[in-house]
């Protein structure tokens, strides 16, 4: 009796000749999880998006991809050692860029207060504010609404709000600004809100102090 492999129309003697042929033959890539066996690497990979039999990383083995046990350390290990981004799979020089790439896969969230302009982060929307091309806004104006909030001891190093809060435009070069978690220094509103969304500390959007702020641009603006 001979069994046949209809895809490469071959025949063998045993199942153990023609199983030994689908794991060595480059028309057959099996997934190891499943009963699936594609016609190319490629679409093997995209079974194992689909199905979530791997977790699958296509910026490995110079952009051939590789495939890691489904949630397994070693690959969240990967994933921060080589800063990956798990939507799209690329590699990333540091944790910086691949911050900065993920606000492409961001949704538009949030609306100007003073415009129908919207942004994928907050940040960004303060950042249009500060320009000083929307509405009545520019830099020393945000400063003052931040120097106004009633938790701005918390954000606004002391030496600096009685300036900002008359309008006083800040020597280049300062930092008036710091973070309420980590103590880290900012030049602008805008930077605070940036690092507060990135991943440099624990420091949220929503917590009790940045989020009267925001509550306080909000009914300003």
């Amino acid at each position: 009796m001979t069994v046949l492999c209809h895809r490469c129309d071959r025949s063998f003697r045993t199942y153990s000749a023609l199983y030994q042929h689908e794991r060595d033959s480059s028309n057959h890539h099996e997934c190891p999880v499943c009963d699936y066996d594609g016609t190319s690497w490629e679409d093997l990979l995209e079974h194992c998006r689909e199905e979530g039999c791997r977790d699958v990383c296509g910026g490995c083995n110079n952009g051939q991809g590789t495939l890691w046990a489904e949630d397994c350390d070693e690959y969240w290990e990967h994933v921060e050692d080589y800063n990956v981004c798990t939507e799209c799979e690329r590699h990333f020089s540091s944790a910086s860029n691949l911050y900065q790439h993920k606000l492409s896969h961001r949704q538009l969230m949030y609306e100007c207060y003073c415009c129908d302009r919207t942004f994928k982060t907050y940040g960004g929307m303060i950042i249009h504010l500060e320009r000083g091309t929307c509405g009545d806004t520019d830099e020393i104006s945000m400063n003052e609404l931040a120097a106004e909030c009633r938790k701005w001891r918390y954000f606004i190093y002391t030496n600096f709000q009685n300036d900002m809060y008359n309008c006083v435009p800040l020597e280049h070069g300062l930092d008036p600004y710091y973070c309420p978690t980590c103590d880290a220094s900012m030049p602008k509103l805008s930077s605070l809100f940036q690092h507060i969304e990135s991943d440099s500390c624990d420091q949220t959007l929503g917590d009790s102090v940045i989020g009267q702020l925001r509550n306080y641009l909000a009914s300003r603006l």
